[in-house]
């Protein structure tokens, strides 16, 4: 993907859009009750869930440890240990959620909320069976499983030169924080998008490649289900669920996949076969 051909404004608007359908996915999900449903893919799916909220539920045990050490027998005291524990908390919660590739693993646990709701959201606009059985969800599941240590991995990959370049300009290294966030949100966005462009029988290379292709909606998703899922408790069974039905109101009204299906994005083995075709074809012209 050539990232100088994408129109900066187009991306902008885009990124904006993407933002303000969230509120619009929250009330899509009210009205069609899509948290129903979710226990009908058995106790496998539960499990998972369990653990994640298991995760979600840490964050309060570290919000009451650090509240643990306030002190109000004076008034610069209270100020000074109340900063202290918001700073301790905000450094847990970023532990958590950025750091290790947990993020990408709670994704993987709460694979039955992306699951469910992308493809009940895509039934409902599309007016077409979403085919969500037990057996497609552990194919589903399966394929989380891979997308995201891959897109782990790629957080990793793409952060070592943003790494780098701050250590270069160290004068910049406060901007170190955001950046990385960024890049993790992006493959955060990719993660969720994957439920959608499975529906149209892509392949995990081309969903990234469908990813590149709209970053800012894959960015913008990415974001709000990092900042999301920091939210104890609530928050990993909110972030993938809303994020999951802002993912597929956005790309099916922004992008032709629906229609075009996989050969929107082609693989490497097909654009191989048509650059040989083309090849041929001038080879045969005098």
């Amino acid at each position: 993907m050539n990232w100088r051909q994408l129109d900066k404004k187009e991306q902008a608007e885009q990124f904006r859009f993407t933002l303000v359908t969230f509120p619009e996915a929250a009330r899509f999900i009210l009205k069609n009750r899509l948290w129903e449903c979710f226990w009908r893919y058995g106790w496998f799916s539960r499990i998972f869930m369990f653990i994640a909220i298991l995760i979600g539920i840490s964050l309060i045990s570290d919000i009451f440890s650090q509240l643990r050490h306030l002190r109000f027998e004076s008034f610069s005291q209270s100020v000074s240990s109340m900063g202290m524990a918001v700073q301790g908390i905000a450094h847990s919660g970023y532990e958590l959620i950025t750091n290790s590739g947990s993020k990408f693993f709670m994704l993987v646990l709460l694979e039955v909320i992306v699951f469910h709701a992308s493809r009940l959201t895509l039934q409902i606009i599309s007016g077409k069976d979403s085919k969500a059985s037990f057996d497609h969800f552990l194919k589903a599941q399966f394929r989380m499983i891979i997308v995201g240590g891959y897109a782990w991995v790629l957080t990793l990959v793409f952060s070592i030169p943003v790494k780098i370049a701050f250590g270069i300009f160290e004068f910049l290294d406060f901007l170190k924080p955001t950046a990385l966030f960024l890049v993790q949100a992006f493959f955060m966005g990719f993660s969720i998008n994957d439920n959608y462009t499975e529906q149209f029988k892509l392949e995990i290379g081309q969903s990234l490649n469908f990813s590149y292709r709209y970053p800012a909606i894959t960015l913008a998703i990415g974001i709000v289900v990092s900042l999301l899922l920091w939210v104890p408790v609530a928050g990993p069974i909110i972030a993938p669920l809303l994020a999951a039905v802002t993912a597929t109101l956005v790309l099916y009204q922004e992008t032709p996949l629906h229609i075009l299906g996989p050969a929107m994005i082609p693989t490497k083995k097909q654009k191989k076969k048509e650059k040989k075709a083309r090849q041929q074809q001038e080879e045969l012209v005098p």
